[in-house]
């Protein structure tokens, strides 16, 4: 489509609140719920889940007002990831890794890409691999994209893909780069939903692009996995948002911990219902909720739910703070601040895996055992989550101690 004589897309409820947006979210539980299996075997949404959170304007969080989104900050979109968790663990990936990267279109692309990718309407979805699995070349027309990326979560319903590539020099040499490409361009590969152990549901599968040639515009050179440190971005200039600003490095695990919140959440809901629903053994049977042992383990895992969603909701407004002060006040990032926030959220997530191995040991083999159980699903799900190499805390840690102690090798 041209868009030649258009600069801007009106968003479709001008007027909508965060907390409409957040509500609606909610409001989803219940079909989510119904359809947890159904996604599971699926490995994702089904397409009427899609439409709904498409006609509720949870793909427009993060996309700049300018461009037919909200543009709401970043506390609100984890917000609303996490209601959809709460309701389907692999829906709230599958949802956030696609919605979430507005903020990367937003902030890292050029006003000429952003108006002719978020162009007709405003809406876009959009995994985003940061580990180049392919290259660009320069050719006549734009570039050249040639690859296979694993783990494109969100990938089902895309309106694009956000790869990382090798941009190919003349003289033979290489830097890393981002490259944003069309849905008709590549192919999603059926490689997730069996083999995966858990977040079966996500939709993380892998795509694969064979010459598609993109405008000079869609390739940019960016390397989502470093700590860049100038808050200089095309979106900030363009939309006044400092949020248009941020480092990813702050950002990303955001994304997975509201989702890791979300599904603890769900657990303690399923919890709840097996020990109000199930007695004790024996003849003289009571309600499990009304003996101490299920008392004490119940407080116990909604202590450390609660804390971990604490823990994100407060990173969150960190990262708008640090967005702010490196936008408006200084012009650059400090590396060891967004990798303090990386690590902050790593304890977040322990906490929240303490609670659904808690509540999954504790449901009974008849629950927790049981294939197709809820309580068993989300601590696969969970645990499966853990193994994303974004929350292998240990490392993260030693890469924040050498920035606190300037040690370089």
């Amino acid at each position: 489509m041209s868009t030649s004589n258009q600069t801007s897309i009106a968003p479709p409820e001008p007027d909508l609140a965060p907390a409409d947006l957040i509500a609606r979210a909610r409001e989803l539980r219940p079909a989510l719920l119904e359809q947890q299996e159904e996604t599971e075997n699926r490995g994702m949404p089904s397409a009427e889940m899609h439409e709904r959170f498409r006609d509720a304007g949870l793909y427009r969080t993060l996309v700049p007002r300018r461009f037919g989104g909200y543009e709401f900050d970043v506390p609100t979109f984890l917000r609303t990831v996490i209601e959809i968790a709460r309701g389907c663990p692999g829906s709230g990936w599958n949802l956030c890794l696609a919605a979430g990267h507005g903020l990367q279109i937003g902030g890292l692309f050029s006003e000429s890409a952003q108006l002719e990718a978020l162009s007709p309407d405003g809406h876009f979805a959009c995994p985003a691999r940061g580990i180049p699995m392919g290259t660009a070349e320069r050719v006549d027309d734009g570039w050249r994209i040639e690859g296979t990326w694993d783990y494109c979560s969100g990938a089902p319903y895309a309106t694009h893909a956000m790869v990382a590539v090798r941009m190919e020099g003349a003289a033979g040499n290489s830097t890393i780069g981002l490259a944003l490409v069309p849905r008709d361009d590549w192919e999603m590969l059926d490689d997730w939903r069996d083999r995966a152990f858990g977040m079966r549901g996500s939709g993380s599968n892998s795509i694969r692009i064979e010459g598609a040639i993109v405008p000079e515009h869609f390739v940019i050179e960016e390397n989502l996995l470093d700590s860049k440190t100038t808050a200089d971005t095309p979106g900030f200039r363009l939309h006044g948002n400092p949020m248009y600003a941020g480092n990813a490095i702050g950002y990303l695990q955001l994304e997975i911990t509201a989702i890791l919140v979300g599904t603890a959440r769900a657990a303690l809901d399923e919890y709840e219902r097996i020990i109000r629903a199930k007695k004790t053994p024996g003849p003289k049977g009571v309600p499990r909720y009304e003996t101490h042992d299920y008392q004490r383990w119940f407080g116990l895992a909604l202590g450390r739910v609660d804390a971990a969603e604490s823990i994100l909701l407060e990173s969150a407004e960190r990262f708008m703070q640090y967005c702010r002060e490196a936008a408006v006040e200084g012009g650059s990032f400090d590396p060891e601040e967004g990798m303090r926030l990386n690590s902050t959220t790593h304890q977040a997530v322990n906490l929240g895996w303490e609670a659904v191995e808690l509540l999954f040991r504790t449901s009974g083999t008849s629950e927790g055992a049981r294939n197709g159980s809820r309580i068993q699903r989300y601590y696969r799900d969970y645990s499966t989550a853990r193994t994303n190499i974004g929350l292998q805390w240990e490392p993260f840690a030693e890469r924040l101690s050498k920035l606190h102690f300037e040690v370089v090798e």
